[in-house]
């Protein structure tokens, strides 16, 4: 029990199983954002809200279990991913949850919500916490009926019983969950600990703003690129920068205090944000609308979503202020008033039109938001070299622009891991990899300006901003990146890196670092000169450059940008271990998470037959096992690895990191195969691909385990192949199902290898 529960005021940093977690509400986002633009009557409206408040039910109950229990527990970690895997289900079935997948909705709701209640009170015999967890399973039992009853009648009558439930939940967690002759629980065993449920929550919304970035750029890459649908995009995603900055505003609103003063508050208002989380979904439809159909014919439904999204999040906003920090709120509503009297022209105009009109309102909330400091906060002082430098007091902490920055890579893994599924062929694979390495190079460069600087300095964020909307564009044209888009991959490539140097290298001057962003700068020209010819060459001489365009990035990072005359400190090329581990760590859980998202989309669309329930549980599983391959064994610190080793090191993780990242791409391929086709036809180039995802991540796993923490046996991943590479021929012939499961048994028995091994105090470990 002691090692189960946090114990009171411990610190609590957000796991990686949280974030994994967190990251399926992509997913469900999406698929109620394409349900809401499938149908804008009111009857559909108001069921996809019901939807929606169950999703976000599941997310507050999970992240308050991983506050009040140790996440590290294995116990914690079977009951996190069982409650993600129920949570994948319910939103699979969010399509047609008022249809044929009723039962599948509610009856999965249900067996999560009232499935971790009943276990946690069995766990928790004789400790005073088992009395809320018996609350909270007597008033989810009290639901359960309404919700499991709605399942089986028409859709008229399910949304009323469904309505009922969901009143019935939200209700019981604003009242306490009063039962008679229970008790309530003493406020130090239930009291929130601020920092941790305020990092979640601010985790949350940010991810659930990647589901404008997600669905912007998929959009973009249907389309044709044209310069109008390149300006719809822009302010798509200028519109996602708003509520981003919209939601932060004023600075020193301080979550974390306000939860420790008011836990209980806290605790009962924590469903207030479905309100705002309505707003993204509604803003996502209308960006789609938005970048569709910029010009085209002007309906009056298309206009109105358009102004509903930003409308309900400004509510959103408002209400989050009043009931979490007791403040009035008087710059989101005026926002709203100046919207709802301004829709019935803008009802008039096309979507373009319409969406750059309440961009600017909401910039001008963000305006009024921006010179309000509330609160103690530390005022920026010196030059703007010194304010620019990254401070390290605080190395390991990531600001909200670098998790939103990330976010931009599931869209771009999910064009590459579609480019592999539509051609097998070596050459396809060849320019997919060429792709994927500049991508990769884009956000490792990044990084490394968000560990050598300070991200909460506005200059920076601003060039985040800008270098996060050139690599979408990046993204959306990778399907035609070796045709008729290969000029804007190229050119937005080389604009990246180019203005990242011209912007940070006057910052510097007077300073050693400038010598450094200088030969950065230098050798990242050299190879724009390749990439952007290359583009306006045939497909077979461009792929030839662009190979060896990628290299010269590659290489001239790894001997520090040499150039004569530029002095080389390897100290100034020395990152900080504790931040540039933490987004390494960030970024594959992301990758992992763009695993999930297209096996997710791929099962809702396909049907909730056994066969494919069976492929999808595989698919998610060896998602789960290559998560916990990479963080096993216990007791590894990457950061560690880097403050204590040559400069090199930060480099070496940066390759190492780029193989898994690959390797996560080349098994959503096979996971999408994996679920359409689990007893189809069977073609060696598919089984291959599954093969190859699960090697090339065994591969990259033991090589950062021998490169970054010295391993001197290496056993683990060569056996593991060599299993592999046995099996292989008697796989070629079997059906994907099969394929996959086999794999998973060898990656789950390496997992357990790797659980029993035993860390070095030098790190050193049998890998």
């Amino acid at each position: 029990m002691e090692r189960l529960l946090r114990k009171p005021r411990s610190p609590r940093e957000v796991s990686f199983l949280e974030l994994f977690f967190d990251l399926a509400i992509i997913f469900a986002l999406t698929q109620i954002a394409q349900r809401f633009l499938r149908d804008f009557g009111w009857e559909n409206s108001v069921q996809t809200l019901i939807l929606l408040a169950a999703i976000w039910s599941l997310w507050v109950a999970g992240a308050l279990m991983t506050d009040w229990f140790n996440p590290d527990e294995p116990y914690v970690h079977l009951l996190t991913i069982a409650g993600m895997f129920g949570g994948l289900l319910v939103a699979a079935a969010v399509p047609d949850a008022f249809a044929g997948h009723g039962f599948v909705f509610a009856g999965t709701y249900v067996a999560v919500n009232l499935g971790r209640h009943l276990a946690n009170v069995r766990t928790l015999g004789g400790h005073p916490l088992q009395e809320q967890m018996q609350r909270s399973a007597i008033w989810c039992g009290v639901s359960a009926i309404p919700w499991l009853t709605g399942a089986f009648l028409p859709a008229t009558p399910r949304l009323v019983c469904w309505s009922v439930a969901i009143v019935l939940d939200y209700l019981g967690v604003t009242v306490g969950r009063p039962v008679p002759g229970i008790g309530q629980t003493g406020e130090g065993y239930v009291r929130l600990v601020g920092e941790h449920i305020a990092e979640r929550y601010r985790q949350i919304f940010i991810i659930s703003l990647g589901v404008l970035i997600l669905v912007s750029g998929i959009s973009l890459s249907g389309t044709r690129l044209d310069i109008v649908r390149l300006l719809a995009f822009a302010i798509a995603f200028a519109n996602a920068v708003l509520l981003l900055w919209s939601w932060f505003l004023p600075r020193g609103l301080n979550l974390a205090d306000t939860i420790d003063r008011q836990p209980r508050r806290a605790l009962r208002t924590s469903h207030i944000h479905v309100v705002g989380l309505a707003g993204i979904v509604v803003t996502a439809m209308g960006d789609q609308i938005l970048i569709t159909r910029p010009l085209g014919e002007t309906r009056t439904p298309w206009s109105a979503a358009i102004i509903a999204g930003p409308f309900l999040f400004l509510a959103g906003r408002a209400l989050y202020a009043w009931t979490v920090f007791r403040r009035p709120a008087w710059r989101a509503p005026v926002g709203m008033l100046v919207l709802a009297a301004i829709s019935p022209g803008l009802l008039l105009l096309p979507p373009l039109a319409v969406a750059v009109v309440v961009n600017l309102v909401l910039l001008g909330v963000v305006l009024s938001y921006r010179h309000i400091q509330l609160g103690p906060v530390v005022t920026a002082v010196g030059s703007r070299l010194e304010r620019l430098l990254r401070k390290r007091e605080h190395p390991r902490e990531i600001s909200f622009h670098e998790l939103f920055f990330d976010l931009a890579m599931i869209f771009a893994l999910s064009r590459l891991s579609q480019r592999v599924l539509n051609d097998f062929g070596l050459v396809n694979l060849a320019e997919t990899l060429v792709l994927f390495c500049a991508i990769w190079w884009v956000w490792v460069a990044t990084a490394w300006s968000t560990d050598w600087f300070n991200p909460e300095e506005p200059y920076l964020q601003r060039l985040i901003i800008g270098i996060m909307f050139a690599g979408l564009l990046m993204a959306a044209a990778v399907p035609n990146a070796f045709g008729e888009h290969g000029l804007l991959f190229a050119g937005a490539y080389a604009a990246i890196h180019i203005v990242r140097g011209l912007v940070i290298v006057p910052a510097l001057r007077g300073h050693p670092l400038q010598a450094r962003s200088a030969r950065v700068l230098i050798w990242f020209g050299i190879s724009a000169v390749a990439w952007v010819v290359g583009a306006l060459l045939p497909p077979l001489p461009q792929l030839v450059l662009w190979a060896v365009a990628v290299a010269v990035d590659g290489v001239s990072a790894w001997l520090g940008w040499p150039v004569p005359r530029l002095t080389r400190p390897q100290a100034h090329l020395r990152v900080i271990g504790e931040h540039i581990a933490e987004r390494y760590r960030q970024v594959y859980i992301i990758a992992l998470g763009e695993l999930v998202l297209v096996s997710g989309l791929v099962y809702s669309g396909t049907g909730f037959d056994t066969i494919r329930t069976l492929a999808f549980t595989i698919a998610f599983a060896n998602a789960v096992l290559m998560l916990w391959s990479y963080f096993l064994p216990r007791g590894r610190d990457l950061g560690t690895a880097v403050n204590t080793t040559a400069p090199r090191t930060a480099v070496a993780a940066a390759y190492c990191h780029g193989l898994m990242v690959a390797a996560a791409v080349v098994t959503a391929v096979g996971a999408e195969m994996l679920i359409r086709r689990p007893l189809g036809e069977t073609r060696v180039a598919w089984v291959l691909i599954i093969i190859g995802g699960i090697v090339l991540h065994v591969i990259a796993r033991t090589v950062y385990g021998v490169v970054m923490f010295e391993a001197r046996r290496p056993w683990r991943g060569p056996v593991a192949l060599g299993v592999i590479a046995a099996i292989t021929p008697g796989l070629l012939a079997a059906p994907l199902l099969v394929v996959a499961g086999a794999l998973n048994i060898v990656l789950l028995c390496l997992v357990l290898s790797y659980r029993t091994a035993k860390v070095a105090p030098s790190a050193a470990v049998s890998t």
